[in-house]
């Protein structure tokens, strides 16, 4: 018994179908899989960047931390992060302070990785420029969101920082 080509039409108009079901599902879907290959970096870079965009849904959660808190967190060791851009950062920041942008945060966080992983379980300290900015209370949801247990925002940021005529580092 031969194939019919009846069959074989048939059988391609249901993969073609199934294909387009398939590719439409998968474009609407919350979560659409990549059809180009990335590199686990590459996709890692594109999980942070969607996880610091997306909706500060955590922000009235946050722990938050006055001067005098900060100062005893920074004797005590805790890991302090600075959320404005490296422009303001290279300016000046707070000594001991490590640069992780909100608006580079996929590529900071790759490279603080290493020191990042370690104080998964420690007290994390992040202060933007304070007052009206959000960039501190942004990342560390995004921390929190990844895991990190203890992550607490300096409200008075760098501009009480500087007001109170503490140490600088450049």
């Amino acid at each position: 018994m031969g194939v019919r080509l009846h069959d074989v039409v048939g059988l391609l108009v249901i993969a073609a179908l199934s294909m387009v079901a398939g590719l439409a599902i998968n474009r609407f879907s919350s979560r659409p899989i990549s059809l180009a290959y990335r590199t686990p970096q590459q996709r890692l870079s594109a999980e942070l960047t969607t996880l610091i965009n997306a909706p500060p849904f955590q922000l009235a959660d946050l722990s938050t931390v006055g001067l005098d808190e900060f100062r005893k967190a920074m004797q005590d060791h805790a890991l302090v992060l600075d959320a404005r851009g490296s422009v303001y950062y290279n300016e000046g920041h707070v000594p001991g302070a490590m640069n992780l942008a909100r608006n580079n945060f996929a590529n900071d966080y790759n490279r603080l990785r290493p020191t990042l992983d370690k104080s998964k379980d420690q007290l994390i300290v992040v202060y933007c420029s304070g007052g009206d900015c959000h960039d501190s209370r942004l990342v560390a949801s995004a921390l929190l969101s990844l895991g990190f247990s203890d992550v607490k925002v300096f409200t008075g940021g760098w501009t009480e920082w500087s007001a109170a005529n503490l140490p600088v580092a450049r």
